[in-house]
């Protein structure tokens, strides 16, 4: 065999397997900020929020929580065996709702003293949405400390994708996605704030997400998808 043939046949079965390994990654990026990125931005917003005790971040997490529906996630399957995790108490039930009537009592109570903040206070309770309102997709479990959880869920091609994970603010929780192969497309270390991998399949297929706790006690997350 020509030394020249012999060696184009080597790369092209050195590139072979790689080429059918590869992630299942759209080049063109992942779009722009949907209706997950907001939930994360109104939690993060929400615990700056409880931490500095500053009115206005609080009506804006509010206001962003608000903006988005959620709806029970179909077609996600959790691959790991559900721990019998004792049941939470009320402050550990999840991650805390910036959306709900009882952050909106936390902000009517900051805006005791001033007019105006009340006046942006109550237009909450009359805000109606106009149009189209965005929507994400929640799945909420209990992970144990030191445990992880995968999920399977499908994806489409040239979709943009956001995927989540809101903790309950007790542990720290990591999130990676990979592709039916196990190509890691996404990962982030774990955290106490919310994380958020964002990204675009080249085609139709199933994708593992993982959720990992490392603290000591379990945790009680929201996993969020678009």
């Amino acid at each position: 065999m020509p030394r020249r043939l012999a060696l184009f046949l080597c790369l092209f079965l050195g590139l072979g397997p790689a080429l059918a390994e590869a992630p299942n990654l759209a080049a063109e990026g992942a779009g722009g900020p949907g209706a997950a990125s907001q939930l994360v931005l109104a939690h993060r917003t929400y615990r700056m929020a409880s931490a500095s005790g500053d009115p206005m971040l609080l009506l804006a997490a509010i206001r962003l929580a608000r903006g988005v529906t959620t709806r029970p996630a179909l077609g996600w399957d959790r691959l790991t065996e559900a721990e019998a995790i004792p049941a939470p108490a009320p402050e550990r039930a999840g991650p805390p709702d910036p959306g709900s009537d009882a952050a909106l009592a936390v902000l009517h109570g900051m805006a005791i003293d001033d007019p105006n903040l009340q006046d942006l206070a109550y237009d909450l309770d009359a805000q109606v949405p106009h149009g189209r309102v965005p929507v994400v997709t929640v799945a909420a479990a209990a992970l144990d400390g030191g445990a992880a959880d995968d999920w399977r869920m499908p994806l489409s091609g040239a979709v943009p994708v956001e995927i989540a994970v809101l903790g309950d603010g007790g542990t720290a929780l990591g999130l990676t996605v990979a592709d039916d192969s196990g190509a890691v497309v996404c990962t982030r270390p774990p955290a106490l704030d919310p994380a958020l991998c964002r990204f675009t399949p080249a085609r139709n297929g199933f994708f593992i997400v993982q959720v990992t706790n490392t603290g000591a006690e379990w945790n009680s997350y929201q996993l969020i998808g678009n």
